[in-house]
């Protein structure tokens, strides 16, 4: 949170939800009521090694512009540039780095990150390949949400995705 505040220039709240373990073909019970009617712009990133996990930072499309809009210190956005996918790519990859080197640092874990993948699309179309990359030989996944509010509107989600054999691992080392 810490992060995000600094990189907005404002406070922000969190909520996180619950935790799901369910099976690869049941992704809808992940979807926001509200995803159906508008397309996401979403961030993916993947940590490989010791511990395999997948975090997806979504928002509707408006919302993404908005967001990559105040990263630039500009006042709207058209549509997403080159420069600012890359802004909330970032944005991932800074958020998600506490998250990462936690893994690293207190849990021992020995880790790589992949790029980070850029989206926009409805939501089932980029949980889909986030969901099989990570779910693919259990078909089953545990998944936990949260959601970050800021001062002036801003909204993002974030969903944290391993497999069941990944998620022991990590609690046998905890």
């Amino acid at each position: 949170m810490e992060s995000l505040s600094t990189l907005l220039g404002e406070s922000i709240q969190c909520k996180i939800g619950k935790t799901h373990l369910l099976d690869i073909s049941d992704l809808d019970e992940l979807t926001p009521a509200f995803s159906d009617t508008v397309n996401m712009s979403a961030v993916y990133l993947k940590q490989t090694g010791d511990i395999n996990v997948g975090v997806l930072y979504y928002m509707p499309e408006r919302d993404g512009r908005r967001f990559a809009a105040k990263l630039l210190g500009k006042k709207t956005l058209g549509s997403f540039t080159k420069l600012s996918r890359s802004s909330l790519s970032e944005t991932g990859n800074i958020l998600s780095g506490s998250f990462f080197n936690a893994l690293a640092n207190e849990q021992d874990c020995k880790t790589f990150s992949d790029v980070p993948g850029f989206a926009v699309d409805t939501f089932r179309s980029v949980l889909e390949f986030p969901a099989m990359e990570i779910g693919i030989e259990s078909q089953s996944l545990i998944a936990t949400t949260a959601e970050f509010y800021s001062t002036s509107g801003l909204k993002m989600r974030m969903l944290i995705i391993l497999d069941p054999a990944n998620a022991k691992k990590l609690l046998e080392r905890h």
